[in-house]
Order: structure tokens, then sequence, then C-alpha cells
């Protein structure tokens, strides 16, 4: 029981460490290009990573599952997913290109940008696959070490050299060479670490088969989560100035580093979800539910009390209109905190069905939301919008919840004393086959 409870709270430090990281670079990005620049900065990273997911296939789903599961050797599978992400990268790139030239991008002029993209894209894709084959070898925190490191050394550099010009003028190459660099070193460590000793290069073609399909069809779920947390900084961009999108994305960045730890814990409790004893279960999935809900509660109750001087002071006075934006945020960040354990719990009992059509609802709501409403309500429809989406993929997984389980929607909100207790209980008793990627959808890089 140690040990797994010491996998999951490894697992939850390296990462929270990890992302913490990605919060300090977005601070710096916002600091020094301000709201108008770094919005179009960070809206080039959310194209790109639209073609890295198309591009990866969720191969790393399958992979995860089928290596976890002991059906399929790593190092075979870390092969073929090295091959894989190299052909794919060239294709995409060259798709990027066409996009870029379509939509007549000033970027398009700058042939450095194009080369750098590939290896963005192929260093995300590796980053993504060896993570995965790191996780399904039950190996949590040398992965997230290396990420949290590369993402140190970027921001001592960015710091150090802050009056730098030329790092004004490059600094999208060398952002995205930051993430190569993280592909890369985990490609290198993950083969010193396991080497396949025989002359096999690939798995084979039958249980190769079996991974693409799943994949494909995680890849179909990863879709639809992602146009749910990303479809409306299109329309933003579309509908509203450099500077409101600019604003609206840090504010929604925020927002999802507080969804990050509802979506790990979720996760690892995957193995506990998926276990016959549904009544000690059910308990400690409402207990989960409860503590994550107050703790981002609290958080967010802080942000509302001290954020209209906070978040200047770290962004700079362009994001003048971060704080609203994201006060507006709050109830849909609440219902995903809520949402992250449940959608685990019906991806471990085999529903992932619900999971699917929750959030479909969810991109339904801010598709029409955001094409009838933001044109004429401007910025300010934004994060309503997505709030009114998020509550309402919430509301249809608790109901279909409820109509399986006898449970109170006090269950969800009431905290007790005992339900710490029950959260170190549920962390200790996750099975030796736990994996934090066992959900169907990953956890983004960009």
């Amino acid at each position: 029981m140690k040990k797994n409870s010491s996998h999951v709270l490894q697992h939850m430090l390296w990462r929270g460490l990890y992302f913490f990281s990605i919060l300090l670079i977005n601070v710096w990005i916002a600091r020094y290009f301000a709201a108008e620049k770094s919005g179009q900065i960070f809206y080039i990273v959310t194209n790109l990573s639209l073609v890295l997911l198309i591009a990866s296939i969720s191969l790393e789903s399958g992979a995860t599952y089928y290596v976890a599961s002991g059906k399929l050797d790593a190092s075979l599978m870390a092969n073929f997913c090295l091959v894989w992400a190299t052909c794919v990268s060239l294709i995409a790139v060259a798709g990027w290109g066409l996009v870029l030239r379509l939509t007549h991008s000033v970027y398009l002029q700058n042939p450095v940008f194009l080369v750098s993209s590939f290896f963005f894209i192929l260093g995300v894709l590796f980053t993504t696959y060896f993570t995965a084959l790191f996780y399904a070898k039950k190996e949590f925190g040398l992965p997230n070490k290396i990420l949290f490191l590369v993402n140190m050394i970027l921001i001592v550099f960015l710091i150090a050299e802050k009056n730098n010009t030329t790092i004004r003028r490059q600094f999208i190459e060398i952002y995205f060479f930051s993430f190569f660099l993280q592909g890369m070193l985990l490609r290198v460590f993950f083969f010193r670490k396991y080497t396949y000793s025989g002359n096999q290069m690939f798995p084979d073609r039958p249980i190769l088969k079996m991974v693409i399909r799943y994949s494909l069809f995680a890849l179909i779920a990863n879709l639809v989560y992602f146009f749910v947390n990303r479809m409306d900084y299109w329309f933003v961009e579309y509908y509203c100035s450099q500077k409101d999108l600019g604003n609206y994305i840090q504010a929604s960045k925020i927002a999802q580093m507080l969804v990050i730890l509802p979506a790990i814990l979720g996760s690892s409790l995957f193995p506990l979800f998926s276990s016959q004893e549904k009544s000690g279960s059910q308990a400690q999935l409402t207990a989960v539910i409860r503590v994550l809900f107050w703790i981002n509660a609290g958080i967010c109750f802080l942000i509302f009390a001290a954020g209209w001087y906070i978040i200047p002071f770290f962004f700079g006075a362009s994001f003048n209109l971060m704080y609203r934006l994201f006060l507006l945020l709050i109830p849909g960040i609440l219902c995903m905190t809520m949402n992250y354990p449940l959608s685990a719990w019906f991806s471990a009992t085999n529903r992932i069905d619900i999971n699917l059509w929750g959030a479909m609802l969810a991109l339904i709501v801010i598709c029409a939301g955001d094409l009838f409403v933001l044109p004429r309500a401007g910025i300010i429809a934004a994060p309503i919008i997505s709030s009114a989406g998020y509550f309402s993929y919430y509301c249809y997984t608790v109901y279909m919840y409820r109509r399986e389980n006898v449970v109170s929607w006090k269950e969800f909100l009431l905290i007790r004393k005992s339900d710490l207790f029950r959260i170190r209980q549920s962390i200790g008793s996750v099975k030796d086959e736990f994996s934090p990627e066992n959900s169907i959808v990953q956890n983004s890089t960009t």
C-alpha cells in the first residue's frame, strides 16, 4: 500500500512542479510581450496543438494501455513511436505551412519559423509518447523531473537575457526548441533505461493494430475535449481584439491550472473505481469531489479578494480585463473540478460514452453561445458562455451518476470530517497496475 501511495504522491508532486514551471513561463511571456503579442503567441500554440493532436492519433493512449497490461513490450512500442513521430512531424509541418499560406500569415515570411515548428511538433510528440511509456512502466518521477528541469533552465535563461533584443525577435524559435529538448531528453533516458535485447524492432502486426484501434477511439474523445477547452479561443480571436484575446487566454490558462489536481487525482484513482467493491469507492468518490471543490473554491476566493491587485502585478498593466474574465470563469472551474473524478468513475466502469455525450453537450453550448452572443456582447460574454458549457457537462454527468447510485446533491458539496481520511485511504488502496494516464484523455503538454 505504501508503495502504491508513493506512486500517486510522486506523480502529483512532480507533475504539480512541472505545471508550476509552465505558469512561470506564462507570466514571463505576459510581462515581456504584454496582452496583444502574448495572445498571438498562445494562439499559434493552440493551432499547433490541434495539428499535434491529430498527428499523434493519441498513440500514447493505446501504448499506455497495452504496455501497462503486459501485452506489449515497451521498448518495441518506443521504437514504433520514434519512427511514427518523425514521419508524421514532417507531414504535419507541411500541412501547417499550407495553413499559413492559405491564411496569408506573416509567419510564412520567416522560413526559420517553419523549421522551429517542425522541432516543436516532433518535441511534443516525443514528450507525449515517452512520458506515457514511462508511466506505463510505473516511472512517474523521472519524466516530470526532466520536463520541470528544462522549463526552469528556460526561465533562468529568459530572465538573464531579458534585455537582449534578439530574444524578443527569436522568442518563438527559442520557446519551440525547449519542447524539442524535453522530448529528446525523455527519448534518450527511456532508451537508456528500457532496452530490448532481441532482434525484433517493432511490435507484431496484430498487437499493433489493436494499439492503433484503441488510440483512434481515444483520438475522437481527445478531439472533443480539446474543442471544449479551446474552441472559444477561435471565436474570441475572430470577434474580439488581440488584447482581448491575450487577456482571455491568460485567464483561461489560470483556470486550467486549477483543474490539474482534480485531473491527476481523478485519473490516479481509476483502478480503485474499477474495483468490484463499489460501496467503498462510491464514498471515496464523493469525498474526493467535496475536498477538491472546497480547495479550489478557497483558491478562487483568494483570487477574488486579492486578484485585482495581484494579477496586474504579475502579468502587467495590459491585462486589465483578466481579473473580471477569471471571475466569470469561476463557476466553470468549480464544475470541472467536480467533474474530473466523475469522468474517471465512468471511464473506469466502461461508460466512456457518458463522458463523451457530456462533452458534446458542453461543446454545443459553447459554440452556440460564442456564435450568437459573443459578437453582440463582446469579450465579457466568453467566460460566461464557457462556464455555462462546463456547467451543462457537470449537470449531465451528475444526473447520469444519480440515475445509477442513490446519492443526494448535498453529497457533492457538504464537507465531512472523514473526507481527508477517505482520500488517504483511496490513495493507499490504488492497485499495483496503477497508471495516472488510465483515463482516455491525456494531460496536455502545451
